[in-house]
């Protein structure tokens, strides 16, 4: 069972990701902004970050960056889950390491596939 992070400040986001991680058979840990998903990686032993960009307080690449800097977090995969479709905001997240894009509203069954497909 993988431990997979949601950074979001939507609730029905967060939501709606949880529900579809829990029946994968996964634990879908959730987290507001990208301050919250810092201190839940440091803590949490986490095996997939699905964020958003833009949040309050912290948004979503300024978070990569830091979890980027963190023991092991070079390694987890990274998907943004955003409302932004801007091939410039898309190369910086390439350039951060971000493995896929999935656009709001998501599609439950392609936000699985993309899971599974990125995990170790």
């Amino acid at each position: 069972m993988a431990k997979i992070l949601v950074v979001d400040d939507a609730s029905l986001i967060r939501m709606v990701a949880q529900k579809a991680i829990v029946e994968a058979g996964h634990e879908a840990i959730l987290a507001e902004n990208g301050v919250q998903g810092i201190e839940i990686f440091k803590n949490t032993g986490i095996d997939f970050i699905f964020s958003d960009i833009n949040m309050p307080v912290m948004g979503g690449f300024d978070m990569i960056r830091e979890i980027k800097q963190l023991p092991g977090g070079s390694f987890v995969p990274i998907v943004m889950l955003t409302t932004e479709n801007n091939d410039e905001l898309k190369a910086v997240g390439r350039e951060l390491g971000v493995k896929a894009w999935l656009l709001k509203p998501f599609n439950k069954e392609k936000f699985l596939l993309v899971m599974k497909k990125l995990m170790r």
